[in-house]
């Protein structure tokens, strides 16, 4: 009679299981969609990202958006339309954003507690910073950055050297 009730036990727990996992299947299914549509606008996106970390290190929150949007994406369009022929389109997603492809709000958390501003400004320094191999020039006014900047990239072999605008021996 104790292996009825403890088989009826299991029967009862692997149905309950199969329940939960069954609502699950629904949402992956949703995830699986959503990445294949993606992945279509994969090759635009990072384009966009490529130039956002190659040129927007130097310039102000204000003038960053402008660059994106009125002559980076502008610009991507046009030569990818003169390669493709004039219905082609460069496959870019609507909202298009750099720091959705550089990083994700798990990281830029890990670097708030790492003491980096919680600012927008600071996070998209602090993509520049994780996503480039050459030495990013970032601009911060405000000191706010620099001490997360000294604690990530301070190890002896990374050799950190940290320069303001006024000093004489900038350019040694």
């Amino acid at each position: 009679m104790e292996s009825v009730a403890r088989g009826e036990s299991k029967l009862n727990l692997a149905q309950r299981l199969t329940n939960a996992l069954s609502s699950e299947n629904k949402r992956w299914a949703e995830n699986v969609v959503s990445l294949r549509e993606d992945a279509k606008m994969l090759t635009g996106d990072v384009l966009i990202a490529s130039a956002f970390i190659s040129y927007v290190g130097p310039f102000t929150k204000p003038f960053r958006t402008q660059l994106m949007d009125e002559v980076f994406q502008p610009f991507l369009q046009t030569e990818f339309q003169k390669i493709t022929g004039e219905d082609g389109l460069m496959p870019m997603s609507a909202d298009t954003s750099p720091m959705k492809i550089l990083t994700s709000p798990a990281e830029i958390a890990k670097w708030n507690a790492d003491f980096l501003p919680a600012d927008a400004v600071s996070a998209e320094n602090g993509s520049i910073v994780c996503n480039t191999s050459r030495w990013p020039l970032l601009i911060d006014p405000q000191l706010q950055g620099i001490r997360w900047l000294k604690q990530k990239e301070s190890s002896p072999d990374r050799n950190l050297q940290i320069v303001r605008l006024g000093q004489k021996d900038l350019i040694r």
